[in-house]
């Protein structure tokens, strides 16, 4: 049997104000990472759909030689 919400014992222990970060970390990283690169990558999408933000990518060459770099810095904004 798959052991659901291991970390959520220590989620409940944690203090949301003072502990935030370890909780997003526990949560993302631990309790749902699939959802979480899901998420990521709809982002990433969604992002790149607006026409001005595509304009841009287009003209710079971004999204062509350096799509990691992007992911990568849509991974951060999501933390």
């Amino acid at each position: 049997m798959l052991n659901c919400h291991k970390h959520l014992h220590i989620i409940q222990q944690l203090d949301p104000e003072k502990n935030c970060w370890q909780i997003c970390h526990l949560m993302q990283g631990y309790e749902f990472p699939w959802e979480t690169i899901q998420a990521l990558e709809v982002a990433l999408m969604e992002t790149y759909c607006l026409p001005s933000i595509s304009k841009l990518l287009n003209k710079t060459r971004e999204f062509i030689h350096r799509a990691q770099k992007r992911y990568d810095d849509t991974s951060i904004l999501s933390c």
